[in-house]
């Protein structure tokens, strides 16, 4: 009898080897998200003084940009799954007095310091088991008329960072199937069923905005060192490195020479889409 395949992108495969995996890739990981992670804070527009959490913090990139937003008088927490992710983000804020990190499942455990004025969440909602459980307790970790900022990604096929990496792959190893419904990077995608989601949960005011900008696998500009931080970092990983020599080359010489299509004036830019979420707690 086959063994039932672990959704890498549960709350198993974040706690074990997807958290592992992404801190091994946490700074180009940091520096592909970066484009985006400056949206999110932008539209956000938080202000000195204020509590936040951020859900989903990893390495706590945007908790420790928040820190210095709300400054001295405002306090910030980044909670994650993920106790590798938190350690590392401790260790990277040590000295940074507003700012603590908390190892934790922000859809079904207590957060300390709660209710908080504002959510901001860079990527970090769509890995819930029970969204509308998750949703309707993170509607409880905000004060009365505190507001939510995230962002969650638009449809796959708008992300050929990704859409266009897994097929590449696929065309040599069988990966598992993707059931969209289940905790993973593309899971809030539609966008009604989004709003429906936090509807559901008791906000209000929610205003979803379409993102557009440019990402590069590993922050680099070199479509080689992009393939190789793809088929190291990305979710089919372990897949891939179990792979042939020989299909492994194939792979990595059909990646490289997708993302040499979105080189241009010598920068790697693949687009990307995204959805920024605002919403209050009534």
């Amino acid at each position: 009898m086959t063994a039932p395949v672990t959704n890498p992108t549960s709350a198993e495969g974040w706690r074990g080897p997807r958290g592992a995996v992404w801190l091994l890739s946490l700074d180009g990981y940091e520096a592909m998200l970066r484009p985006l992670g400056d949206a999110l804070l932008a539209r956000a527009a938080l202000s000195p003084g204020q509590s936040v959490v951020d859900i989903g913090c990893g390495g706590g990139s945007t908790s420790r940009t928040a820190a210095q937003i709300v400054g001295a008088t405002g306090v910030v927490c980044g909670v994650d799954i993920a106790p590798m992710l938190i350690d590392e983000a401790t260790r990277r804020a040590d000295g940074v007095s507003n700012l603590t990190y908390v190892c934790a499942d922000a859809g079904s455990e207590p957060i300390p310091g709660a209710p908080f004025d504002r959510m901001i969440s860079r990527l970090g909602v769509m890995f819930f088991a029970d969204p509308p459980a998750a949703f309707a307790r993170l509607r409880d970790v905000l004060k009365s008329g505190g507001q939510l900022d995230w962002a969650v990604w638009a449809p796959s096929i708008d992300n050929p960072w990704m859409a266009g990496v897994r097929p590449i792959v696929e065309r040599y190893i069988a990966l598992p199937p993707v059931d969209p419904d289940a905790p993973g990077a593309f899971s809030l995608t539609d966008r009604d069923k989004l709003q429906g989601l936090l509807v559901k949960a008791g906000f209000a005011a929610i205003d979803i905005d379409d993102w557009h900008g440019a990402i590069a696998p590993g922050g680099t500009h070199d479509p080689e060192r992009a393939a190789d931080f793809a088929l190291t970092a990305f979710s089919f990983g372990p897949a891939f490195d179990t792979a042939a020599p020989a299909i492994r080359d194939k792979i990595r010489s059909d990646l490289i020479e997708f993302f040499q299509r979105f080189v241009v004036d010598g920068q790697l830019a693949i687009p990307a889409r995204a959805w920024l979420v605002r919403a209050k707690a009534p």
